[in-house]
């Protein structure tokens, strides 16, 4: 077995420590009876004496303080709502590096490094992306997550009709191996702790570019460390980049998540998202609930091909995101852990504590806005705390210009510099999970894992995640979240300070970086030398390869790793594989 150079892959766990349920006689008495009616006598003292005429002399601002999530907040927590959740120290909390992972996948979290620095990057055609992530690595990130085009998404290369207008606007263009060669060009694949690429509909072929990039380095898998997003369920409800029907989109992600298991286990081969299913409307918890069961998809998948699941779980990440509270977002990642441990463990029979300890990306967003965009990075920072203090493996900032566009080489720096600030100054990395044992912080962790649960084992009721998408509960759980979210702004439930609120008279900012329209014609011609230079007849034998192989049902990465190898296109794969599997055609559905 290949043993990763990444921490969070060969992390040791205190294995020889026994993982506990409530049924071990080892489980702490938690509860002195006497004690808890003595702390009942004490707040019952409390609101009488010192609450209620505080109230009477000023109410509070609201009624109820409900999150996005539907949790309602209470004035204050004490041990007692803690002996309502049924909290126990083993069962929910126990120490770092241990079952259920609550505070943390490894004893001593960021006491021993910090988490790893990702910058989110890439516009316009590889040369001139070259430049940023030049001055990324400079800037001390420890991974850059390839942003790639919307043609380069959907498997289109930038001289089809469908990529016309497209080319390099939301990503960096990628056609083939030369791409990544010249994006690459004097940056090693290992001299940055991890790279990443969006791949979500085409992850075999984003294997293969990075595979053959690491063989023109003269560097093997094992050298260098990749992660590639890799859920394409999510795609059919949040996002819109699926090619293929769902079916086959599920073998396309699993077969890259399966070569990986067998051949590259220092690899990052799926990362399960529920930052789309939130942003667009669902909540954290329902979101994270639709991740958790499209990564049960994947992994029974795989169990149906014969791998085990000690085999593949320790492969998955989760993006997890929560952006509408600070305290939830810590306790939405605490409870991710847990649920996630308790699923690998009971329903899924994992045995490799590995399996069992979820490693968590975030993208730190703070509801960005257009008007007064400088204020974006203080919401940026306050989001990427609580992400901190949640326990995250892998994180990004969102640049404070992002509402304008591609964000600018200031913008970008400030978002690295703030996450170093966060790691190597002020003490906030100097003791894990500092915020374990806060009554209200375990209360709502408990409480958000059990509603986590709740939504996942409903989707496992009705059939599972594709049952979830086809039947509609998916979008109709997104749009009714989205329709009530605009409401409460519309209502000023939902404050947007200088937007809906302490709103002053200002011009809508200008200055935004853009991509030179000349991009795309240079990316087109570029892509034409590749094609006339190379030897068409290997490309042509590589295509059928992929093309016998989808028909059948061997892993799609070794014919894919051929034809990349041979510098076929991104397009070209794609379209065998369009011929042999269909193309998505997607449905309307009804909400609730």
């Amino acid at each position: 077995m290949i043993l990763s150079t990444d921490p969070f892959l060969n992390f040791t766990h205190c294995s020889s420590i026994p993982i506990f349920h409530h049924s071990s006689h080892l489980v702490f008495k938690m509860w002195d009876e006497k004690k808890v009616k003595e702390i009942e006598a004490i707040k019952k003292d409390w609101e009488k004496k010192c609450l209620q005429p505080a109230l009477d002399a000023r109410p509070e601002r609201k009624e109820m303080f409900v999150t996005d999530v539907g949790l309602t907040i209470q004035r204050v927590y004490t041990p007692l709502d803690l002996q309502q959740t049924g909290f126990d120290f083993k069962e929910d909390l126990n120490f770092p590096g241990q079952y259920p992972f609550t505070r943390g996948i490894t004893p001593t979290m960021y006491r021993g490094e910090p988490w790893i620095i990702r910058a989110y990057s890439g516009f316009g055609d590889p040369r001139s992306c070259n430049e940023r992530y030049k001055k990324l690595v400079e800037w001390g990130v420890d991974e850059i997550v390839m942003a790639v085009d919307l043609p380069t998404q959907v498997g289109y290369d930038s001289d089809h009709l469908m990529a016309r207008g497209e080319v390099g606007k939301v990503g960096v263009a990628i056609d083939t191996l030369r791409d990544m060669e010249i994006l690459f060009e004097g940056i090693p694949l290992n001299r940055l702790r991890r790279i990443s690429m969006l791949g979500n509909s085409f992850a075999p072929i984003a294997l293969a570019l990075f595979i053959a990039l690491g063989e023109k380095q003269g560097l093997n898998p094992s050298e260098f460390v990749v992660d590639i997003q890799n859920d394409v369920l999510k795609e059919f409800v949040a996002r819109g980049t699926y090619i293929f029907p769902i079916r086959p989109s599920v073998r396309v992600t699993a077969d890259a998540i399966g070569y990986c298991a067998r051949h590259i286990r220092n690899w990052y081969p799926s990362t399960l998202c529920a930052n789309h299913i939130n942003a667009a409307g669902a909540g954290s918890t329902k979101a994270a609930a639709f991740a958790l069961a499209d990564g049960a998809c994947y992994l029974k998948h795989l169990l149906g091909k014969g791998y085990a699941v000690d085999e593949v779980a320790p492969l998955f990440s989760m993006f997890l995101d929560e952006r509408s509270d600070f305290w939830v977002a810590i306790c939405h990642f605490r409870a991710a852990r847990k649920v996630w441990a308790r699923v690998m463990k009971e329903e899924m029979g994992a045995q490799d504590p590995r399996s069992m300890a979820l490693k968590i990306t975030a993208y730190s967003h703070g509801r960005e806005t257009l008007l007064e965009p400088e204020n974006n990075i203080v919401r940026i920072t306050l989001a990427a705390l609580a992400y901190v203090l949640g326990g995250v493996q892998f994180l990004y900032n969102a640049s404070y210009d992002e509402v304008l566009g591609t964000p600018k080489e200031e913008a970008a720096k400030i978002a690295v510099r703030t996450q170093q600030i966060l790691a190597h100054e002020m003490g906030i990395t100097n003791t894990a999970d500092p915020l374990g044992g806060s009554y209200f912080i375990e209360t709502l962790t408990s409480q958000i894992e059990k509603e986590m649960l709740k939504e996942y084992r409903k989707v496992q009721e009705m059939g599972g995640a594709i049952a979830a998408i086809e039947n509609g509960y998916y979008l109709a759980a997104i749009s009714d979240g989205a329709i009530k979210r605009q409401r409460e702004f519309e209502k000023g439930e939902r404050t947007s300070v200088g937007v809906n609120k302490f709103r002053t008279e200002s011009t809508q900012p200008c200055g935004a970086f853009r991509i030179d329209p000349a991009i795309e014609q240079q990316q087109i011609d570029r892509l034409a030398k590749v094609k006339k230079e190379r030897n068409n007849r290997t490309v042509k034998e590589a295509l059928e390869y992929v093309r016998e192989t989808a028909k059948g049902e061997e892993n799609l990465v070794p014919p894919t790793l051929e034809a990349v190898r041979a510098y076929a296109s991104l397009g070209e794969i794609c379209g065998v594989l369009r011929e042999v599997f269909g193309e998505y055609q997607a449905r309307e559905y009804l909400t609730s």
